[in-house]
């Protein structure tokens, strides 16, 4: 059975989510604002759960319509086959809605209106007129965006950003997903030095050590997918011994450190439960006095963003005291995600690129300071 699917994503991350479905070998039909659409079959769904990044949920979609009034909706939604996703006996609720610029904005009655309708779609078919929903949960999500209806299956459950490592987190934790967007974005790999001065509870430093060592973030957890009726668990077996089978096991080393001791324990122990602790060196030292004998590598970063009241002059001067110690390292590539808009005026140094993404919801810059490529190296 092929599938339209659609891995949703983190606003400013499509390009890399596009990038990641290509190389696991899917053919990407659209990219909109937090959206990818591509082509798959049900073992495909499997691997894009247990193996994208930077993506949030893996959806598949039912059908897609224009609807500006909610008997459009109801009409459209009662046409679509829903049978082929949805058994006799499952549970179905419509568990999320969302809407932009749109006729339709009600979320409440959205799911309402959609529910009648798929009542209604699989009362016809299955020739009942009441159903236990005793099986299996088949959520379903509606999505309006200028009036245009996309109605999906969702097959994740907990978004994929909750990997299962971080039992425990610092007070302003970094998206596991926009962790590791931020590895992939750099050119950074396993062979080459990698250091996360303020780590906090880890995020960064464990995303890069899993991207080195080619280990699948889903691999370890399990998703909504393996319920699904229209998805064997054959297909979820295969799937994941796959994943286990392209990871490498090479020698390299990642080095974290923060400012205070209890963080630096926390992210070993996050370490240890995503089984990367033996590639992380995790150390307590202040970013601020970072330096290094080596004459390249990369810092790719957290630091803190003031958004408290009263912050914002004491995070000002670490941003400055930072830039300061980076002048130390002039060949070396330095990243940072912050939601400060004067960075680059802090650090005293004007960013190459500084893309938009949204951390959560706190919209941030993604500041990208390249340093220059190392020689290389004669044979």
């Amino acid at each position: 059975m092929k599938f339209e699917a659609i891995a949703v994503c983190l606003f400013g991350v499509e390009s890399t989510v596009s990038y990641e479905l290509k190389n696991l070998g899917f053919t990407v039909t659209n990219v909109s604002d937090g959206r990818v659409t591509f082509e798959t079959d049900a073992k495909g769904i499997a691997t894009a759960n247990i193996s994208l990044r930077c993506a949030e949920r893996i959806l598949v979609k039912l059908g897609e319509f224009q609807a500006r009034t909610f008997d459009e909706l109801f009409e459209n939604v009662k046409k679509l086959p829903l049978e082929k996703y949805i058994p006799v006996d499952a549970n179905f609720p419509v568990a999320k809605a969302k809407s932009i610029n749109s006729k339709l904005f009600s979320v409440s009655d959205i799911q309402a209106i959609t529910k009648k309708a798929a009542v209604e779609r699989l009362k016809s078919v299955y020739k009942t007129e009441w159903f236990c929903e005793t099986g299996e949960k088949h959520p379903i999500h509606v999505f309006i965006n200028k009036d245009i209806v996309q109605v999906t299956i969702d097959t994740t459950g907990p978004a994929l950003h909750k990997r299962g490592y971080r039992q425990l987190s610092g007070g302003a934790p970094i998206r596991e997903t926009i962790a590791a967007f931020m590895v992939m974005l750099t050119p950074w790999n396993e062979s080459k030095l990698l250091v996360d001065p303020m780590c906090g509870s880890g995020t960064i430093a464990i995303e890069a050590a899993m991207i080195g060592a080619n280990i699948m973030p889903g691999i370890n957890r399990n998703f909504q997918g393996e319920e699904l009726s229209f998805i064997s668990k054959s297909d979820w077996m295969i799937a994941r011994k796959e994943a286990i089978e392209k990871e490498n096991h090479k020698e390299f080393k990642i080095y974290a450190y923060d400012i205070d001791p209890e963080m630096v324990k926390l992210a070993k122990s996050n370490a240890q439960i995503a089984g990367v602790d033996h590639l992380i060196d995790f150390m307590k030292s202040d970013a601020t006095k970072f330096h290094s004998s080596n004459e390249y590598g990369f810092i790719i970063t957290n630091p803190p963003y003031g958004e408290r009241m009263g912050e914002k002059e004491e995070v000002y001067e670490l941003y400055k005291q930072l830039g300061k110690a980076f002048k130390h390292l002039p060949t070396w590539s330095i990243y940072v995600i912050s939601s400060l808009e004067n960075v680059e005026e802090l650090f005293g140094k004007k960013a190459m690129k500084k893309r938009k993404l949204y951390n959560g919801m706190l919209k941030s810059h993604y500041y990208q300071f390249p340093g220059p490529k190392p020689p290389k190296v004669q044979n």
